[in-house]
């Protein structure tokens, strides 16, 4: 009996020192993952800008509309002597009041636009955000105005597309429908073509034209006619 309370007294023991020694590996590492650094970024841009820590896919450290005060934010001190980069993400809103897809935003990149500092918990940092020299944007919109007494559908070959942001597919009369446009190959653009414009029975052509990458494209839909009326690059 005494040789079982032993063994299971080594046991408790052990148990005991393995807890403590994980707890405290793990406080320790959080301790690590959780000092940061001050930095204060002042956006000079035209663009609401989103800050991404690392790469222009990396995590979202601050985001800055613009004309605004400086935005201060408390940043993971940098891994090595070289450094954090800050990559900028520019948006560009493409909806107003009159439509049903909520807040849409273009979202485009400055390759050269990628800020390094670093950054240590015992000194501040501030970096200026410039506006964009050679901003791309990998998408292009279409706004779509429906001044018809009925609901209308855009469709293609009978697929029926849903508005960017809700994802709702009817546009409602006298409201503006938006719908992104994706993988448009840079430079040659993407021929619109068997694009329709379906309330209720009728079904009425949308005008062909080619799209680029950047551009919104407007129209008018009257329940018997789409017009085209106008286009309008997302760079400032």
């Amino acid at each position: 009996m005494k040789n079982i309370v032993k063994h299971l007294s080594f046991a408790l023991f052990l148990i005991i020192t393995f807890t403590f020694c994980e707890n405290r590996l793990t406080n320790e590492n959080e301790g690590e993952r959780l000092r940061t650094g001050r930095v204060t970024f002042f956006n000079e841009s035209s663009y609401r800008v989103n800050v991404r820590r690392d790469a222009f896919s990396g995590p979202i450290v601050a985001k800055i509309p613009p004309n605004q005060p400086p935005v201060t934010v408390y940043v993971r001190v940098s891994d090595h002597a070289l450094g954090t980069t800050f990559s900028i993400e520019y948006l560009y809103q493409v909806t107003g009041p009159d439509t049903d897809s909520g807040d849409i935003f273009a979202s485009g990149i400055d390759i050269n636009v990628q800020i390094n500092r670093v950054v240590e918990e015992s000194r501040s940092v501030t970096i200026q955000i410039p506006q964009p020299a050679n901003l791309e944007f990998k998408t292009a919109f279409i706004k779509i105005t429906n001044t018809h007494n009925l609901p209308a559908e855009l469709r293609r070959f009978g697929t029926i597309f849903s508005q960017a942001g809700t994802g709702n597919i009817p546009i409602a009369p006298g409201r503006t429908g938006v719908f992104r446009l994706d993988q448009i190959p840079p430079g040659e653009g993407f021929l619109l073509h068997g694009f329709n414009i379906v309330s209720t029975f009728a079904v009425t052509p949308l005008p062909e034209f080619t799209a680029q990458n950047g551009f919104i494209y407007s129209f008018i839909f009257d329940g018997t006619s789409v017009r085209k009326t106008g286009e309008r690059t997302i760079i400032f």
